[in-house]
């Protein structure tokens, strides 16, 4: 079976493999397995990767239209707390699934897994 795009399919949050089954049981609980293909998923795990990027690109909205708010628009400061949290929380919560599924299916894709040390066995590490 060839796999799916692993854009869209992270996008429309389904399986990386068929593109037809769905990727979460809960908001950011991945599924074990997909429904249609029965794709093992509990070999991949995004760990804080996801939320990583997702403070970047936040960062990279909220800060700009905090300082337009200061200095262009002349906001009072807790006007201005209070439009940054609100677009914070929101763009947070709006982008970690779409984030975490993007990861994951890139991880599937590329077969990435956790990194393991093998001993080359170097003379060099007698030591």
């Amino acid at each position: 079976m060839s796999s799916a795009n692993p854009f869209v399919a992270a996008l429309r949050g389904r399986c990386p493999r068929c593109g037809e089954g769905q990727l979460f049981t809960g908001y950011l609980r991945l599924a074990p397995y997909c429904p249609v293909c029965h794709e093992d998923f509990r070999h991949a795990d995004s760990g804080d990767g996801p939320a990583v990027f997702v403070m970047f690109a936040v960062g990279a909205v909220v800060v700009p239209i905090a300082f337009i708010l200061e200095f262009a628009a002349h906001w009072p400061p807790w006007a201005i707390v209070g439009v940054v949290a609100v677009m914070t929380v929101a763009l947070s919560l709006a982008l970690l699934q779409p984030f975490k599924a993007m990861l994951f299916a890139l991880q599937w894709k590329h077969a990435a897994g956790e990194a393991q040390r093998v001993d080359q066995g170097r003379p060099d590490d007698e030591a």
